[in-house]
């Protein structure tokens, strides 16, 4: 096992601009997680255009390349027919997204309602991805390929751990977004990392005082990093750290306190 931090950005740091955040990436000597990938609005349009730009731009980076799956109002357990055939297809477009540029993980998001408080959904929504993930993530397997599904607005661990549990495939991981906890969960993020334990493959690192989902710098917001870097260190996980942050001035800030903090404890990265 490679006994390091994997240091990522998300090219979100650019909005649509991804060859100026794959430079960014390049100066900070990190990897870069393609995000939002073209524009939702001219996708169907533009989608292999969008893909040849990509690919064109990755051509001469040398650094780590992981995919944040496509999400915005897509839920593949719908019963209406239609949605659940344009989330299919969101999905699949993104593993060959993945396949195209040598990702080494794709993250989706669950899509779940917390606010639906009905047993029924609930029971639906988890066997309804059971079914679908148990299919899906054979892509992943034959490609080499790590799937993580990644907390929004679940206010615990509980559903993506037994659904990663339930699928039970090396290839199949879980997403901490520590903002979202911070936002969502009454659960301090060290908590959700001793949960899941070898389960965790992938983080998204971004602050927030407890009001917006701001994507803000590290050290501007109520979340103590050094705490959640300690609880990796002691429990020896290495999950991808991918700094998920809007403002480019507040990413650079971000990356130089966490490599600080890793120093600190004596965490390696990379």
């Amino acid at each position: 096992m490679d006994k390091k931090l994997h240091r990522i950005i998300s090219s979100t740091v650019s909005y649509h601009n991804f060859k100026e955040a794959v430079e960014i990436a390049s100066d900070l000597g990190c990897g870069i997680e393609i995000s939002r990938f073209g524009k939702l609005s001219n996708i169907e349009d533009n989608f292999e255009k969008n893909k040849k730009e990509y690919g064109s731009i990755l051509a001469d980076f040398d650094n780590e390349v992981t995919l944040h799956g496509f999400f915005s109002n897509l839920n593949i357990a719908s019963k209406d027919p239609l949605i659940k055939e344009v989330s299919l297809k969101r999905y699949y477009q993104s593993l060959e997204l993945a396949l195209e540029f040598g990702c080494t993980n794709v993250v989706f998001h669950t899509c779940y309602n917390n606010l639906l408080k009905h047993k029924q959904y609930q029971n639906m929504f988890f066997l309804s991805n059971i079914e679908f993930y148990k299919n899906f993530i054979k892509n992943f397997e034959e490609s080499n390929i790590t799937l993580t599904i990644e907390n929004v607005h679940e206010s615990d661990s509980t559903f993506i751990r037994n659904l990663v549990g339930a699928i039970n495939s090396p290839y199949l991981g879980t997403t901490i977004d520590i903002g979202h906890c911070n936002l969502h969960s009454t659960i301090k993020p060290e908590d959700w990392i001793k949960d899941y334990g070898i389960m965790l493959k992938h983080m998204h690192f971004h602050n927030n005082d407890k009001t917006e989902d701001s994507h803000s710098s590290l050290k501007k917001g109520t979340l103590e990093i050094k705490p959640i870097l300690q609880t990796l260190k002691d429990l020896e996980l290495y999950p991808k750290i991918v700094f998920e942050i809007f403002d480019k001035e507040d990413l650079v800030e971000s990356v130089e306190y966490f490599n600080s903090l890793c120093d600190e404890i004596g965490i390696e990265y990379c």
